[in-house]
């Protein structure tokens, strides 16, 4: 393998590296809250009888442009935390990412027990109104 390559994979595992770091744990559980939606989703479905190609496509591209927000997320917290070391007078910690991933997730879980819910599984109410609460309050900022 040529230097200049052994040199740019490097620095893109450093830098993953310091990602997984900081982000690695909300993103695991982002990923799979989604999947586990995909697949609840899909339960739901088959159940109800209304297993649809395309409803599956358009529902796979949601979940790709929830990970996108995700990525941007991350890229705001790192432009800001850019920002306050190059002294551009920013006083606030980098959240942003943080913030969207936490997002993510209550709607997950919130769509995953809608889900459940309708493929006959019982769940504790204080779950669901937890989960309603959080999304409630989320909502209003």
């Amino acid at each position: 393998m040529e230097e200049h390559t052994k040199a740019i994979l490097a620095a893109l595992c450093g830098a993953l590296t310091a990602l997984a770091e900081n982000y690695g744990t909300i993103c695991s559980i982002c990923c799979a809250l989604i999947l586990l939606d995909l697949l609840t989703g899909l339960a739901k479905a088959k159940i109800q009888g209304k297993l649809n190609s395309d409803t599956g496509y358009k529902g796979f591209w949601r979940k790709a442009a929830l990970l996108a927000a995700l990525a941007f997320g991350i890229c705001l917290d790192l432009l800001v935390e850019y920002a306050a070391a190059a002294g551009l007078g920013v006083e606030f910690p980098a959240l942003i990412g943080r913030l969207l991933a936490f997002y993510i997730a209550v709607n997950e879980c919130i769509s995953i027990t809608e889900n459940l819910s309708a493929c006959g599984v019982r769940l504790p109410g204080f779950l669901t109104a937890a989960l309603g609460s959080a999304r409630d309050k989320l909502d209003q900022r």
